[in-house]
Parts: structure tokens; sequence; C-alpha cells
């Protein structure tokens, strides 16, 4: 029943299908790094230098010399998705001491990457970010809590709102071929990634939280019942299903 559900009309998107960039599309994905340091990165580092920290296929970082007007753009992820044609104008490394060995970073992005770390936790990124930044420097951070509308990004190939809070992981890979990123699974996300934060040495300068609420759709007995048991929530996580993306501006705690 719930299969059949999922395939009607009635089950709510995750993303508007016209928001969903077009991963084949160079062009989508250009305006799309250029939409992120916009949208995230909140003032120009003219003359500065800029650290786009798990920057995958580097369209931040390719366009961060033109859009913030930093003299340094680096992208650093431990994969290497073949940055050779992505720009010019930026250094890419897979090699955190030598990423390390061009800073001190005036501003760093970490554009949701912290919740899907797998080989050290949230807090010791954090930290080793905070090693690469100059004293008076500031990390941008985007969190997308897996509790999330589309925590996992089914969505480009299963455009449907909290499906991975309905099933188990083992029914989503019988309706669909998608392999997701590993995930921290964040259950509570104010109170997680304060503490993140806190652990870490960073003070919070600014704090955004974009919200949308779930529709009465999940409320629906059967499927309110599966949020619950697969959140580990007492009761309906309405709050918390509401935050779709929390954004830190962050400085270093200099206590």
């Amino acid at each position: 029943n719930l299969k059949k559900a999922l395939e009607s009309d009635k089950w709510p998107l995750a993303v508007n299908p016209n928001l969903i960039c077009d991963v084949k599309s160079e062009s989508d994905k250009k305006e799309r790094g250029i939409g992120i340091l916009e949208l995230i990165v909140e003032e120009p580092i003219k003359g500065g230098k800029f650290l786009d920290y798990g920057c995958g296929e580097g369209y931040c970082a390719a366009q961060a010399k033109e859009v913030l007007g930093c003299s340094l753009s680096v992208g650093y992820d431990i994969k290497n998705p073949n940055w050779a044609y992505v720009s010019e104008s930026a250094i890419f490394s897979t090699s955190y001491e030598e990423v390390k060995s061009l800073g001190p970073y005036d501003a760093i992005l970490i554009f949701d990457v912290l919740d899907h770390v797998s080989q050290e936790s949230p807090t010791e990124t954090l930290k080793k970010v905070r090693d690469l930044l100059s004293p008076t420097g500031k990390v941008y951070l985007r969190c997308h809590p897996w509790i999330s509308r589309h925590g996992t990004h089914h969505y480009h190939s299963l455009n449907k709102a909290y499906v991975h809070l309905v099933f188990s992981e083992s029914e989503i890979k019988q309706l669909s071929d998608f392999v997701p990123e590993e995930n921290q699974k964040v259950i509570y996300p104010l109170s997680t990634y304060q503490t993140m934060i806190k652990d870490s040495g960073f003070k919070i300068l600014h704090e955004r939280t974009i919200t949308e609420k779930s529709e009465p759709f999940f409320k629906i007995p059967k499927i309110k019942e599966r949020i619950i048991k697969n959140t580990g929530h007492k009761e309906f996580p309405e709050f918390q299903m509401s935050l779709q993306f929390i954004d830190y501006c962050l400085g270093k705690n200099q206590e």
C-alpha cells in the first residue's frame, strides 16, 4: 500500500523539478556554483584566499575569483572527479597538506559536506578546517540534515519528499537504483550542529535556518507511524522535518 501511495500523484515532491540541476549540463553546474557562492558567502574577499572544502566537481572554486574577487581559489576533496576540465582559475587538490601549505584562508566554504563525511567525525573535519583558517577568517557552512525532505538526495531518481524517513534502506534499494552518499543521519539538527561547532573550537557569528513545513499527507497514520519509528522520535517530528537547511557563518573561538 505504501508503494502504491509513493507511485501516486498524492505523494508530495521532494524538490520542484525546475530547480534540480542537470548533472549532464556544464552550464547548469556552472550557474549552480555561482548561485552557491552568491547565496552562502556573505561578503567579497577581495585580495584574500578562498577554499572550497569538499568541493566535489569544483564549480564553486572555479567561479570564486570572478564572484568573490579573491586572489587565490583552492578546491579540496578527497576524491578527484577530473578537475582538469573545470577551470584554470583555481587550484584543485586531494592532498590536505598541499591545501594547508597554500593557506591560511580568509574564507572557507563547506557546502553540504558535513552531513556526508565518512572517514572521520564531523567534529574532526571542522577541527581540520579550523587549522586552515586565518585568525580573522570566516567559515561558511551549509548543513543539510538527514531528517529534511530531501536529506539523502534521492530526488535525482526518486523525487518524493521524506521517502528515506518512510522506507527502510533495503526497501529504498528496491524502489530506486540511486546510491546515496554516507550520511550522519542527523535527527536533531539545531542541537547536533551547535555541539559539533562548539566542540571543534568555532563560534557562531550568524545562523540562518531555511524551513518548509511538511505536508498533512505525512500525518496519514501508517506513514506517520513509519516516520516516528525510522527517526527514533517518540512523536511526529514536525519541527525537525521542517528544517531543510541550516547556514552558519563561523569564526575562530579565541578563548
